[in-house]
């Protein structure tokens, strides 16, 4: 029996043979850029890039803001990943089969979904956050839709979004954002080869990820903004 080009290409990429080093730099990147992670720092991104959007918030209300991604998008999240491991609905809060991400996406989008609603509700929360929240949350959905297929990569599809992020603002005459564009881009590309050096993903699952989440945050700027 022929062994199709996709299995092939993660088994011999999991037999690879890594430098102990190299494979302790990709598991600290893995965990520095986990998926779970990307929601806040793509508020950061916002924020910073459009610092004069925030203008009114300091102290406590730009802190609230912060809060409201943290606990909606991640604390959440991450809880409800905790807990179904306890209860053995899935093997291991690393989510390698596609089994084990079905509840934990429907999960996300719900979180996320909320978190959404909570900022397009409060009209002092500027539009580009809100979009950047959407396009979390349209990344999710489509990665579930994609699992029912194929598995992606988490950490490719969060690092798309943050790219996708920064190709939205790239038009933008008020920040010239080519350097942190440039930036954004190579930690991409780190993040990416690491999941590559550890063994979890084919280069398919690679591309498909950071595709979908560059689309994602498109499509929700095309819709918010």
């Amino acid at each position: 029996m022929e062994t199709s080009p996709l299995i092939q290409n993660k088994s011999e990429n999991s037999q690879l043979s890594f430098h102990p080093l190299l494979k302790g730099v990709s598991h600290v990147l893995s965990v520095i850029f986990h998926p779970l992670f990307i929601p806040l720092y793509g508020t950061w991104l916002v924020i910073y890039t459009h610092s004069f959007l925030f203008a009114g918030f300091y102290g406590k209300k730009l802190f609230s803001v912060y809060a409201s991604v943290f606990a909606n998008m991640i604390l959440l999240t991450g809880v409800t990943v905790f807990l179904l491991k306890q209860v053995h609905f899935i093997q291991s809060i690393r989510m390698q089969t596609q089994k084990d991400r079905v509840i934990p996406y429907i999960a996300t989008m719900t979180f996320y979904f909320w978190a959404f609603l909570v900022f397009k509700h409060q009209t002092a929360i500027p539009s580009l956050l809100t979009a950047f929240v959407l396009g979390s949350f349209l990344a999710v959905v489509i990665a579930f839709i994609s699992n029912l297929v194929w598995k992606i990569s988490m950490h490719a599809l969060g690092m798309g979004g943050l790219v996708g992020l920064m190709f939205c603002f790239f038009s933008d005459p008020y920040y010239d954002i080519t350097m942190l564009l440039i930036i954004i881009i190579l930690l991409s590309g780190m993040v990416c080869t690491s999941r590559l050096i550890l063994g979890e993903h084919s280069l398919r699952e690679i591309y498909l990820g950071f595709i979908f989440g560059v689309i994602a945050q498109l499509l929700a700027f095309w819709i918010i903004v």
